[in-house]
């Protein structure tokens, strides 16, 4: 076993993903030619550095979300975040949220707030400048 197989072995994901960035942005990304490809590569890049955020990201943030979506819904999610987004979803879409005005409050805070957290993990640099000027509350 190699060392490089050995730091494979005992790294963290977040290192796992930073390592990948790091060969895909150094090594691949300059041997490509072709515009398409490039895109290609940056989205991965993206995609790597969105999926690195969300280990990093505070899990209480995750746990509010999910707290907020159950309580909105009525139901319980048993942790499944993505469940519980999608469930939000299909209902929004069919128009079976509670519309009194309370409801309509704590659903447009939390789509506002988890959009801000989306827009932290995929974009901190726009998140950067957003906070100057107002701070969200996730």
């Amino acid at each position: 076993m190699t060392a490089d197989q050995r730091s494979l072995l005992t790294a963290s994901p977040a290192d796992l993903i930073d390592a990948s960035r790091d060969v895909l942005r150094t090594r691949l990304a300059a041997a490509l030619t072709e515009e398409g490809d490039k895109a290609l590569a940056q989205m991965a890049l993206r995609a790597l550095a969105v999926a690195r955020a969300e280990l990093t990201a505070d899990p209480a943030i995750a746990a509010r979300e999910l707290a907020e979506i159950e309580a909105l819904l009525g139901r319980d999610f048993a942790g499944d975040a993505l469940a519980a987004r999608r469930a939000l979803a299909a209902e929004i879409r069919a128009r079976r949220i509670p519309s009194d005005a309370a409801s309509a409050v704590r659903l447009r805070d939390h789509l506002l707030n988890a959009a801000a957290h989306r827009l932290r993990l995929s974009n901190p640099k726009y998140m950067t400048r957003r906070q100057r000027r107002a701070e969200s509350s996730y």
